[in-house]
């Protein structure tokens, strides 16, 4: 968040306010839904490491990541394919 601020030459905090302001979802909300968009992309069409590939990193905090937003764990969606 601090390069994307300092690129605007604005504070993390200010950017923080604006983008929930303007979108009406926090940065970090909007991260993991992208993230998680592209974890379902790599589920559905490979087999690799799917949380070091979306960015999020080891099994077990992709995965709960993952279940909170999509309400499902990502073996339960995998088979629904």
């Amino acid at each position: 968040m601090e390069s994307v601020a300092s690129r605007f030459f604005i504070g993390k905090h200010d950017l923080a306010r604006l983008f929930k302001e303007q979108y009406g979802v926090t940065m970090v909300t909007s991260l993991q839904q992208v993230r998680i968009t592209h974890a379902k992309r790599i589920l559905r069409f490979t087999d690799k490491e799917i949380g070091l590939a979306c960015g999020i990193g080891e099994p077990n905090p992709f995965s709960r990541v993952f279940i909170k937003r999509e309400g499902v764990g990502p073996r339960g969606l995998r088979r629904v394919w």
